[in-house]
């Protein structure tokens, strides 16, 4: 049996196979625990870059809240200068007609007055004509009556 060659070449393979188990399981364990540990930093790297992407998240949305925040103010104030325009424009509107119809009602009443003096003097153009006109057509005699009688009357109204 220790003569034979293949007694020789199986002790002989387990013993390497003996020796080299323990740096092979050495350099795998080691190799495993790199990976492990490149692992695990991966990971931590990853929750690290989460956290970080939470907050950034939280703060654009906090800045969101922000923007709609002043967007809401300034359509609110943009809503109240409207409003106060409006009411601006109404008002000096409303003085504007009111002024122009008072400037009507003064120049129609301008007017009323200017006709009714214009119409007294025709008619008393015409009755200037009339009396004149019908005063020919009297005797002498006629016509110095009517004129007393006018003068008395007229003296009475006085």
């Amino acid at each position: 049996m220790f003569e034979d060659p293949k007694f020789w070449l199986t002790v002989s393979f387990i013993l390497f196979v003996i020796l080299m188990i323990k740096p092979f399981k050495s350099m795998m364990i080691g190799g495993l625990d790199q990976k492990i540990e490149e692992i695990k930093s991966n990971i931590n790297s990853s929750l690290q870059s989460f956290s970080e992407a939470e907050i950034k998240l939280k703060e654009a949305e906090k800045q969101t809240e922000d923007l709609d925040n002043k967007i809401q103010e300034l359509l609110n104030s943009a809503k109240s200068q409207a409003e106060s325009v409006y009411k601006n424009i109404i008002d000096k509107t409303s003085q504007t007609i009111s002024s122009k119809e008072k400037n009507s009602l003064e120049r129609i009443k301008q007017i009323e007055i200017s006709a009714i003096q214009s119409i007294k003097n025709q008619a008393s153009l015409e009755l200037n004509n009339m009396i004149t006109s019908y005063l020919s057509n009297l005797s002498d005699e006629d016509r110095t009556k009517v004129l007393n009688k006018s003068v008395s009357d007229f003296k009475e109204l006085n």
